[in-house]
């Protein structure tokens, strides 16, 4: 039991430490972000397990002891929502006797290591990626490419007839009519917690793995949402709020006028969120900084002295009225039959409600259904479902909101 424990702490560990570093990079400051805590501690442990020396000393130090990662990986392994997949691209062959099954890890072979074959293996993951990332000097560095899937449905879809206008004002300070899906949340599942700079609410909605979809279905994920109560409340401390143990929260109240709530009015924008990070210099600041150098020791993956040049994740998630999804996403229609859309028997018109609508910069977290693990984290700072200008280029750029390819 105390092995479990460790493994997922080890989990929730890393997506503390690489969220303050990630909000910290002025690349991604202002910006939509979107990572997999889960994904990378699984990338980083079978990079590991191929590591000699002090390189495996380092990322030991992140992922955590052996016994550790082995419960983390079986407690992953059980939900079926969560598809994510390792690749490591270098023109460097592997080892002959190098099995990708038993590390979890695989190596780019000659034909798989450009543009199309990249996009083909991670098709065949249900996994997507975004730009085609390259090395500098392929003849002696590898990537390592970390890729993620997610495929679920709402136990509560969101009924589209109830979808409405929502202004919501992004980091900018721009403010943009965009559908907002509205349901009635039980009260239970909603609560606020003290952060050093303000409040956060947060609201939890409960899906499962959609049958008939690329993943097969199974178990239960939880879905948070959390917003602070100013601007002045920094999105790595709105993030890291979605996934604050039980311990800390408080349950969420009404107004005097309104009394005790029975339920909680959920507006939630209709959003698409994809990009690319590069989690190199936030794994430096880590401390694993060996790897990164000519130093690296990789004797189980190759034969010849071969470092990791960058570490590059690619995620992407769709959440809409019928649950969430990744894999390739479509730009959301310009369909405006929402706007100016008024009822007088939908959600919040037969109960005592309290109102919580994401109407400016929020986060969003997938969970595992223990709550523990933080499957896949994100922050909308602009427009929701608004492609990013700064993004059409078809070269990997890094970390992006959006990538107009995916």
């Amino acid at each position: 039991m105390q092995s479990e424990t460790n493994g997922t702490e080890a989990i929730s560990a890393v997506a503390e430490l690489w969220l303050e570093s990630l909000f910290d990079d002025p690349a991604t400051q202002g910006r939509d972000v979107i990572c997999s805590p889960a994904a990378l501690w699984l990338a980083l442990t079978a990079l590991e397990a191929c590591a000699d020396g002090a390189t495996r000393d380092e990322l030991r130090g992140v992922v955590g002891p052996v016994r550790a990662q082995d419960a983390a990986v079986r407690e992953l392994g059980r939900s079926d929502v969560f598809v994510t997949a390792a690749r490591v691209l270098s023109q460097v062959p592997a080892r002959p006797e190098f099995h990708t099954r038993s590390y979890g890890i695989t190596v780019g072979q000659p034909g798989l290591d450009g543009p199309s074959g990249l996009h083909r293996w991670a098709h065949g993951t249900n996994a997507p990626l975004g730009g085609a990332p390259q090395c500098a000097d392929p003849a002696r560095c590898a990537l390592l490419v970390s890729t993620v899937a997610l495929d679920a449905e709402w136990e509560q879809p969101f009924d589209p007839c109830f979808t409405r206008e929502l202004l919501f004002t992004d980091v900018g300070g721009v403010t943009h009519p965009v559908p907002a899906m509205v349901a009635e949340v039980p009260v239970e599942d909603a609560w606020t917690l003290a952060r050093p700079r303000g409040r956060v609410t947060v609201i939890e909605l409960r899906a499962r793995g959609a049958g008939g979809g690329a993943v097969p279905a199974a178990g239960l994920v939880r879905v948070r949402f959390a917003l602070g109560e100013n601007r002045q409340v920094p999105p790595a401390e709105v993030l890291a709020a979605a996934w604050a143990p039980a311990a800390h929260r408080k349950a969420l109240r009404g107004s005097r006028a309104t009394g005790r709530p029975e339920a909680v009015l959920l507006e939630l924008p209709r959003l698409w969120l994809s990009g690319d990070i590069d989690a190199s210099p936030h794994l430096t600041a880590l401390g694993v900084e060996r790897i990164f150098s000519a130093s690296a020791e990789l004797p189980r993956m190759f034969s010849e002295p071969v470092h990791c040049e960058r570490v590059v994740q690619s995620c992407v998630v769709r959440f809409g009225d019928e649950g969430i999804s990744s894999g390739t996403a479509a730009c959301l229609g310009e369909d405006r039959s929402w706007a100016n859309r008024n009822y007088f028997d939908g959600p919040g018109q037969l109960l005592r409600t309290v109102p919580v609508r994401l109407d400016r910069p929020f986060a969003f977290a997938v969970l595992d259904e223990s709550g523990v693990i933080p499957l896949l984290g994100g922050y909308q700072a602009s427009r929701p479902g608004a492609r990013s200008p700064a993004h059409h280029s078809n070269d990997f750029e890094g970390p992006g909101p959006y990538n107009p390819r995916l």
